[in-house]
C-alpha cells in the first residue's frame, strides 16, 4: 500500500470479499494486525493485536486466528465481542481454517512434528498426521495448506536424499 510504510505479511481475504487482513513481520514484536477495506482503502488496526502475526479469517467471517510473537499459543479474535482469547498453549505454525470453520489446523514442529487441529467448540486438540519421518520443505523451511476436502497439503523435500545413480551395461 502506497501510503503505508509498514511491512505487510500474510494477507487473507474476508469471507465476504470486502476486506483484507494482514500482519507485520513474524519477528517484529511491535507489529499489529491491520485490515484494509477494499472499497474505501481505509486501514484499521485490530484492537489489542500488538505482537500478533499470521492472521487467518474464519470462513464465516466471525473469527480471526493469529499467533503471538512472544509466546507459544494460538489466539482467536471474536468480531462479535471484539476480544482475543488464547485457545491453545502450543507452538502452532501456518494456521488454516477447515472449510466449515469448526477447526483450525496447524503445524507442530517441536518434539513431535505433526499436523494438528483444534476444535473451536470445546478447544480439543488432536493430531491429524504424524510427520516424524516426513522431510518437509517450503519457502519458510516448512508449509501447511488445506485441500478443498480439508486434507493437509505439505511440501515434501526429496532433495539429495532420493537421488540415485545407475550403471547400466547394455548387452
Amino acid at each position: 500500500m502506497h501510503e503505508d510504510d509498514q511491512e505487510q505479511y500474510d494477507p487473507t481475504w474476508s469471507a465476504d470479499g470486502t476486506r483484507i487482513v494482514f500482519g507485520g513481520p513474524p519477528a517484529d514484536p511491535n507489529s499489529s494486525i491491520r485490515i484494509v477495506d477494499a472499497s474505501t482503502h481505509q486501514i484499521s488496526t485490530l484492537p489489542n493485536s500488538k505482537g500478533l502475526f499470521s492472521p487467518r479469517w474464519s470462513p464465516d467471517g466471525r473469527y480471526l486466528a493469529a499467533m503471538p510473537f512472544a509466546s507459544r499459543s494460538l489466539m482467536l479474535f471474536d468480531f462479535a465481542t471484539q476480544k482475543w482469547e488464547e485457545i491453545a498453549k502450543i507452538s502452532p505454525g501456518f494456521p488454516n481454517w477447515s472449510k466449515n470453520g469448526e477447526y483450525v489446523y496447524f503445524l507442530r514442529q517441536e518434539d513431535q512434528p505433526s499436523v494438528m487441529r483444534i476444535r473451536l467448540r470445546d478447544r480439543k486438540i488432536e493430531r491429524v498426521a504424524d510427520l516424524k519421518n516426513f522431510r518437509q520443505t517450503g519457502y519458510w523451511s516448512v508449509w501447511l495448506g488445506m485441500a478443498p476436502d480439508d486434507s493437509p497439503l505439505l511440501l515434501h523435500d526429496i532433495g539429495t536424499q532420493e537421488i540415485y545413480a545407475l550403471d547400466w551395461e547394455a548387452p
